[in-house]
């Protein structure tokens, strides 16, 4: 590890995050209008909120590691233990921490 890959890891993440704005939308709403009564109508109707919400989760943890790689690079000194600590200290997706 140095800090050029560091750089690299954290702009792959950067255009990870940029690449879930641009995920399809979910779409279900449309389908759940058809099924107006069912069970699986309900869910459905639910499930574009749901999959807005994941893919707002998922962009902020791809931000937040790619902010955490691009300062490790910047901070380099002769150690990735400082790194290795800041990435440790990120709570799992989903935990309640964890803004997810």
């Amino acid at each position: 590890m140095n800090p050029d890959s560091l750089r690299v890891a954290s702009g792959t993440l950067a255009q990870l995050s940029g690449d879930v704005d641009s995920a399809p939308f979910l779409g279900a709403a449309e389908v759940a209008a058809q099924l107006v009564g069912s069970s699986v109508g309900s869910a459905l109707g639910e499930s574009n909120t749901a999959s807005t919400r994941a893919k707002q989760v998922v962009k902020a943890r791809y931000d937040q590691f790619a902010s955490l790689l691009s300062l490790s690079a910047d901070t380099y000194s002769d150690s990735d233990a400082e790194a290795a600590a800041r990435i440790a200290g990120v709570p799992d997706i989903n935990s309640a921490t964890s803004g997810g």
